[in-house]
């Protein structure tokens, strides 16, 4: 078995984000998903027709703590970092792990996402997905509005050979969408636009994951 429950996550939230998506759920009416296999509580947000998570998963595979080596890591090997970015996953073990009654949404399922927000007509839908707070910013960089409760915080990335990068920059999102044998596609938000990136990558590389709910 791939993932164990007594690899305990519990209550590793960051005090910080917390108080930000609690002043989210008032605006937005979040729901909750308790994560059985660990105790974690994550936010939720309808948005248009689907209900997403409104936080990167935290979920650690088996032998995680940091950097597991294989299928999980926390980025650059700082323990604290989980709380407000969540772990960074491979595509192979992002495939397995979204909790019961959710799944890792395809790459249709982020155009869903994308073609609501152009509907409001509100912005770019970058700008909408972007948490207020945590980006960087100088020049070039993009404020978000986090129009519709989806909260996106600049995680960052690991490439396959160990080096991490664009954290408080950048957030990448798996699909559940193959490219091929080595590649699977992913959608990415940064600080220095409004626009929501889409491309492929190598599976070995580590990524955020929101699931969205079957």
């Amino acid at each position: 078995m791939l993932f164990s429950g007594t690899d305990m996550t519990k209550n590793v939230k960051d005090e910080e984000f917390a108080a930000y998506l609690l002043d989210n759920g008032a605006k937005f009416g979040y729901g909750s998903l308790v994560d059985d296999r660990d105790g974690e509580i994550y936010s939720t947000v309808k948005i248009g027709n689907q209900i997403w998570m409104a936080e990167n998963l935290r979920y650690v595979t088996k032998g995680g703590v940091a950097d597991d080596d294989k299928d999980s890591f926390v980025y650059g090997e700082v323990e604290a970092n989980v709380g407000k970015f969540g772990r960074l996953y491979t595509w192979n073990a992002a495939m397995k792990i979204a909790p019961e009654g959710w799944h890792l949404p395809s790459e249709e399922e982020w155009h869903e996402l994308c073609e609501y927000c152009r509907s409001l007509q509100e912005g770019l839908p970058g700008t909408m997905l972007k948490s207020v707070e945590y980006w960087d910013e100088c020049l070039g960089s993009v404020v978000g509005k986090d129009s519709v409760g989806f909260a996106s915080v600049p995680s960052g990335s690991r490439y396959s050979m160990g080096y991490f990068y664009d954290l408080n920059k950048s957030a990448y999102y798996w699909t559940s969408t193959a490219e091929g044998d080595e590649y699977a596609r992913y959608r990415s938000i940064s600080f220095r636009g409004g626009k929501i990136g889409a491309d492929y990558t190598y599976k070995s590389d580590a990524l955020s994951i929101r699931c969205v709910k079957d």
